[in-house]
């Protein structure tokens, strides 16, 4: 089972502290992204059922690309999917 966690998506990458704080402060997100409501916003214009699904690879906090584990990420969610895929 996937866990549900409270997201927003932005328009700006929250990459300092002050940005991050507000943020925090006023939706007290898990997760951000960049794509997530344009998705979701194009799926309803065309009455399609829809999820997400989001493989993180990065906290919010100040920009540290060294932190980053994209490669994880993409692993983890190829293997979610394919798990899901296969229950159908």
């Amino acid at each position: 089972m996937l866990p549900a966690v409270d997201g927003i998506t932005v328009n700006t990458v929250h990459g300092n502290s002050a940005s991050i704080a507000a943020a925090v402060e006023r939706y007290h997100p898990d997760v951000e992204s960049m794509e997530g409501a344009a998705f979701i916003y194009a799926c309803l214009v065309a009455d399609v059922p829809h999820a997400q699904i989001r493989a993180v690879s990065n906290r919010v906090e100040v920009r540290n690309r060294s932190a980053w584990r994209v490669d994880d990420a993409v692993g983890n969610l190829t293997r979610t999917v394919i798990e899901i895929l296969n229950q159908l």
